[in-house]
């Protein structure tokens, strides 16, 4: 089975019900927000919701107020590889027409375990139980977990590390020694019949219970082995395995030497070569690097094995100059399709916008305290090729566009100067502002911008240029052929940007816009530098500013921004076609 949505209430952090993540076309989600808001409870509430019989701490409810019941709904895409499954336990009556089975845990003690529901095809609701008992088949059809927390200890990274190479150790022995496995198991599963054949576990629980019946009369324990359980072979074997790290002599040469040592599932003790030093005596940086590149090569899922990951800030303890490799792996990873990866982040430099399958949610906290999780996918980011160029493009233009996404308030601009004098004004006079200003590169790519933003619900402060009507050379109107004045395309965008605001409002969006009259330069009486360059005149510009001097209007826009001044203008279309003058 395949995670499809996660939906969380009050659960640690997480409060209210619009807490919901979902995989709809994209392997790997990035999950970002401000710090302790609850970002990563959405990771615990889903280790929290598939591991069995899980009691609630009085910490896990929110404000630790029982009351509040936990309540965490997952919907589980069925897939080929479950048919034999659910053939042989009957469980095709909870397949929905879209193929989804959905269930819910709802904890209401503390110390207690939750209710467990699955949701009924026939009745058209939630139901107590189901799924041939729920737990031990949910337990298995999920995808594995792989949790990298933020800090963890080493010894947390080496054991996981060693429990995944003996996991492909057990699966390449299946595989390539048939025979001896099948021997081996024989073996092990002879002494298992003689281990309750000759009477041991009789024995031990009758002595177990001579003290145990004294407390409890009308009670007794039962010792018995756990039947149709395969034995788990690996525990057999008593040598570990090493991975060491030493020092790069090209290219992280023999850091791939260890992946290699991984690979070939050797198994012998590994000597560490002269010059490594053990796995768990470098940095953190270095080691989550080597575990999700050694985590690559587990992405091969042949059985139909499914695995997803709960990544917990990977940017951290990485030098900026490894991100973007780390950041193409995690990509790499995802693109195989037994593979779902959820990150929590707060670093721009891991989201590639022009990759497919990919998610952003944004985690927010609402004056109200309740949370709430806004998402789009590549379907906003790439719906068509142009879409998809222009992305690719702003990546190039402007590397820092992805913080756009971490804001919750954005200011976008059409080019350097109203980019710079804002940022510098806000710096000197209200740096206390959680502010974003996104330079877009250009008129055009405002609307895209807007929907984009709209989607996550940041308010958007909309700065550009109303431009002329008309071409102009020479202080007079270029005409076509025909003698018909040639329109200018910057006009018309004037109309496009005010729709996208229109629809953006109607979803939601707190959106508003503010228009140099003709442009920047005409409404400040100011001209650029040509020896300087825009961005320096721009910067030197900004310095002889008063920011009560509402006379300018960039001066004006920003304080109605900021809450100094009421936003008295709305600079609809009509409001242009009435106050922009033409300049012959």
């Amino acid at each position: 089975m395949r995670l499809v949505s996660l939906k969380i209430e009050n659960f640690r952090a997480i409060n209210g019900c619009e807490n919901v993540i979902e995989f709809r076309g994209n392997n790997i989600i990035f999950l970002f927000g401000k710090n302790n808001i609850g970002k990563s409870s959405v990771l615990h509430a889903y280790r929290y919701f598939t591991s069995p019989t899980q009691k609630a701490l009085k910490t896990d409810f929110i404000d630790c107020d029982e009351t509040k019941q936990i309540i965490i709904e997952a919907a589980f895409l069925k897939e080929a590889s479950d048919e034999n499954n659910f053939d042989e336990k009957g469980l095709n009556k909870w397949v929905d027409p879209e193929g989804l089975i959905r269930f819910k845990k709802i904890w209401a003690e503390v110390d207690k375990p939750a209710k467990k529901q699955t949701f009924s095809v026939e009745d058209g609701d939630y139901v107590d139980g189901g799924f041939g008992g729920l737990e031990p088949i949910l337990t298995n059809a999920t995808p594995n977990i792989i949790y990298i927390e933020a800090m963890p200890s080493v010894k947390s990274l080496t054991d996981w590390l060693e429990k995944e190479i003996k996991g492909k150790l057990l699966k390449k022995l299946k595989e390539n020694h048939e025979e001896e496995y099948g021997k081996a198991l024989s073996a092990i599963k002879s002494l298992q019949e003689k281990v309750e054949n000759e009477g041991y576990l009789c024995e031990i629980s009758e002595k177990a219970n001579k003290y145990f019946t004294e407390t409890f009369p009308d009670l007794q324990l039962n010792i018995r082995a756990t039947p149709y359980k395969e034995a788990d072979i690996s525990k057999s074997f008593e040598k570990d395995f090493s991975v060491t790290i030493g020092d790069k002599t090209e290219d992280e040469e023999r850091l791939v030497e260890a992946i290699e040592v991984a690979e070939e599932m050797i198994g012998e003790t590994v000597d560490i070569p002269s010059g490594d030093r053990a796995f768990d005596l470098h940095g953190h940086g270095l080691i989550r690097q080597a575990i999700i590149n050694i985590l690559s090569l587990f992405k091969d899922s042949k059985d139909g094995e499914k695995h997803i990951i709960l990544f917990e800030e990977p940017e951290l303890y990485l030098h900026p100059s490894n991100k973007r490799k780390f950041r193409d792996t995690l990509y790499q990873i995802a693109e195989q399709d037994g593979y779902q990866i959820i990150c929590v982040s707060h670093d721009p430099q891991l989201i590639d916008l022009s990759r497919e399958h990919t998610s952003l949610a944004r985690f927010i906290k609402k004056d109200s305290g309740e949370t709430a999780i806004f998402q789009a996918g590549d379907n906003v980011f790439a719906k068509d090729e142009e879409t998809k160029d222009r992305v690719l493009m702003l990546n190039r233009f402007n590397p820092h566009v992805c913080e756009t996404f971490f804001a919750d308030e954005v200011i976008l601009v059409e080019g350097d100067t109203e980019a710079i004098v804002l940022r510098g004004l806000l710096s000197d006079y209200y740096p206390e502002r959680d502010i974003f200003v996104l330079n877009t590169g250009t008129k055009n790519n405002i609307p895209f911008f807007i929907e984009v933003l709209s989607h996550f619900k940041i308010s958007q402060h909309i700065v550009h240029d109303s431009d002329e009507r008309y071409l102009y050379s020479d202080g007079q109107i270029r005409l076509k052929k025909e003698g018909v004045p040639k329109l200018n395309s910057a006009w018309t965008l004037n109309k496009t940007i005010w729709d996208a605001m229109s629809i953006a409002k109607k979803a939601g969006a707190d959106i508003k816009r503010y228009v140099s009259i003709r442009n920047f330069e005409n409404s400040h009486d100011y001209e650029h530098d040509i020896n300087k360059g825009k961005p320096l005149s721009a910067y030197e510009y900004a310095k002889t500013l008063d920011i009560n001097d509402d006379q300018k209007s960039i001066v004006n826009f920003l304080n109605q921004i900021v809450g100094v001044n009421p936003y008295d203008i709305e600079y609809t279309q009509e409001y242009l076609e009435e106050n922009v003058v033409e300049p012959h």
